[in-house]
């Protein structure tokens, strides 16, 4: 059983962390690797191979399996955040009607936000359900998030927004640099781009600093559940 900080991982995630061997043999070829994943997209994993097509293969897997491992760790992190500032404005109805809302109130977003907003209004619509308070905050993008933290919004800070982080120092600049330092991140993560290069354990640190300045009980939580050092572990040998 996998252990991390101490703590006996829950089963289920014992089990996943190394389900596969990323030392595996390649299971496909170079003319493959160039069709499927594209000679420039596989040339990273080439390059810290040492030019090993075996092992680049290996390491294209494992890029994949550390990448669904940070966003499980931000899935965690921006659940928490999002409910943790929603909460602030109050009555709190998850079914309440956006207009009801704070989320479409002109004194307190920005017409940029509101715009946000609407659009998200708008897919929800699209899938034929009906937009509520609690399917908006969901679908809103972990930039609607970050911008809250933005000069603009500092009166929000003050009146609202810093009670959502009782672990912080109080300071908007904290919570604002943390989240605009996972956006670039969380944007390779979303978009399959390799993470072999990236300072892995910095951005998981980053993540879990946000978590514990909502609640420092959440950060113990998500991080005794995280699998990304289980995954650190596996990688490839030889691949730098």
């Amino acid at each position: 059983m996998h252990r991390r900080s101490g703590r006996a991982l829950p089963g289920a995630y014992a089990s996943q962390s190394s389900a596969a061997s990323c030392d595996a043999p390649a299971s496909l070829d170079g003319v493959q690797a160039s069709r499927w994943i594209t000679t420039p997209r596989f040339r990273p994993y080439l390059d810290a191979a040492g030019g090993d097509h075996e092992r680049a293969v290996a390491l294209y897997v494992w890029n994949a399996h550390l990448s669904a491992a940070m966003f499980e760790t931000l899935h965690h992190v921006e659940v928490l955040m999002r409910n943790a500032i929603d909460a602030r404005f109050t009555p709190v109805d998850a079914a309440a009607a956006p207009c009801d809302t704070w989320l479409e109130d002109p004194a307190i977003l920005n017409d940029a936000a509101r715009r946000r907003v609407r659009e998200t209004i708008g897919r929800i619509a699209r899938e034929h359900k009906t937009p509520t308070r609690g399917r908006v905050v969901a679908g809103l993008s972990f930039g609607f998030w970050r911008a809250l933290f933005d000069k603009r919004y500092t009166g929000l800070w003050v009146s609202h927004l810093h009670h959502a982080f009782p672990g912080g120092s109080g300071d908007r600049s904290e919570v604002a640099r943390l989240m605009s330092n996972l956006v670039p991140f969380r944007n390779r993560l979303a978009h399959h781009e390799t993470i072999i290069g990236r300072p892995i354990v910095r951005h998981r640190e980053e993540m879990l600093q946000l978590a514990g300045l909502v609640d420092p009980a959440a950060r113990d939580w998500i991080e005794s559940i995280s699998r990304v050092d289980a995954v650190l572990g596996d990688r490839p040998s030889g691949s730098g």
